[in-house]
């Protein structure tokens, strides 16, 4: 008689558990997107949001050299006198 399923992964799986709390205005977005998605479905979007960009963080508001639109603004604000 065969086992019934799907066949066991030789290469264990590493269980990550993500909590928080989301404002229903502000995080409308996401708590849309969230209600979308299909039930059983959350953990292959959630890789696929990742994947296609979710997973940059906000290292630009942290640099310590200035962006090219701060650059630009500060150029500008060179010329007026306060």
């Amino acid at each position: 008689m065969s086992q019934r399923g799907r066949p066991k992964n030789p290469e264990r799986s590493i269980r990550i558990v993500l909590s928080g709390w989301l404002h229903p205005e502000y995080d409308a977005d996401i708590l849309a997107w969230l209600d979308a998605i299909p039930k059983g479905q959350r953990m292959n979007a959630l890789r696929v949001a990742l994947r296609s960009g979710g997973l940059v963080t906000d290292q630009n508001l942290v640099s310590s050299q200035p962006d090219e639109s701060q650059t630009a603004a500060d150029a500008l604000l060179a010329n007026w006198e306060f």
